[in-house]
């Protein structure tokens, strides 16, 4: 029977999809774990403990002490720019390595009517909650390292859309890494989505989970950056990315000119994955390229904003 080496680091939401990207080339077939335990009779992503566990499973034959090393390596020096822990090493055999990142992984809810449902379990109901008539529900294998719903840039990019999204309205997605935002925008009613990314893996991830969830007719997705979408007027644009990359796109990639602006059509620009000491900034180069924020959504030092056009 094969054996398998669970390397294991214990890190925060902020840090967790960071650490999984960076692990991802050292792992079995590119899976990727995130698990985080909470209190199992309350399904609120703020009951979740803050701790978060980033897995990856090495085979035997490949668990060398040269491999070991490399993983040391990159995590040292990414806890130069951010506290992390050292990797843990354990050996388990096969059939726990296929289990073991499904254990603690269940149905939850984000805002009023988003429903993150692993894709392997059939029962809806967990913990007295279940699907009711009118949710969204987003089947998703949490193995990946991106787009699981876990982080809290995502979580508050779900509920803006909740809030926004209208029947009819089309959405671009820069950025859309799995596409759970785009999958997620489909599934409440927009007529037309369209995701980018630079990342082949996240094109390649983005189409196999909106096949899993019926939605190909309605979204598509291609290997790029904002300047590939040659189409203007979207009725949401969503940047769940970098502040940084955020500050470019406003500054020299013309975000704004993305969002619809007209009598009949009011825009709506969500942008996310900004910490708390960059809202000045974002908020600035917003006010900047010609838009206003009309709302702000905080958990812990993530703040994500709901902009419009400053005429609107």
């Amino acid at each position: 029977m094969t054996q398998f080496t669970e390397v294991s680091v214990i890190t925060d939401g902020e840090a967790a999809e960071a650490i999984a990207e960076i692990l991802r080339p050292f792992a079995y077939q590119d899976g990727v774990v995130l698990e985080q335990l909470g209190d199992e009779n309350n399904l609120d992503p703020n009951a979740l403990e803050p701790a978060v566990t980033v897995k990856i499973y090495i085979p035997e034959n490949e668990d060398t002490p040269t491999k070991r090393q490399r993983i040391e390596e990159v995590l040292y020096y990414m806890g130069r720019l951010y506290p992390i822990p050292p990797p843990t090493f354990r050996r388990l055999v096969e059939e726990d390595w296929a289990h073991a990142w499904k254990k603690h992984y269940h149905p939850f809810r984000i805002g009023k009517r988003i429903w993150i449902q692993p894709s392997w379990i059939d029962e809806p109901e967990h913990a007295g909650d279940t699907i009711e008539p009118g949710d969204v529900v987003l089947h998703l294998d949490p193995g990946m390292a991106f787009g699981t719903g876990l982080h809290p840039t995502t979580q508050k990019c779900l509920r803006f859309l909740e809030q926004v999204v209208r029947p009819g309205m089309n959405v671009l997605d820069v950025g859309t890494g799995s596409g759970i935002l785009a999958i997620a925008a489909v599934k409440l009613g927009a007529e037309k989505v369209v995701g980018v990314d630079t990342d082949k893996i996240a094109v390649e991830t983005a189409v196999s989970n909106a096949a899993q969830n019926h939605v190909s007719d309605r979204f598509t997705v291609w290997q790029g950056a904002l300047d590939s979408v040659t189409e203007k007027d979207w009725d949401i644009v969503v940047v769940n990315i970098l502040a940084p990359v955020i500050l470019k796109l406003l500054a020299e990639g013309d975000l704004m000119s993305y969002v619809a602006t007209s009598v009949a059509t009011d825009g709506w620009l969500i942008l996310s994955g900004i910490i708390d000491q960059q809202v000045e900034a974002v908020e600035t180069a917003v006010a900047a390229a010609g838009g206003r924020v009309c709302e702000r959504l905080v958990v812990r030092d993530w703040v994500s904003l709901l902009v419009k056009h400053a005429a609107k």
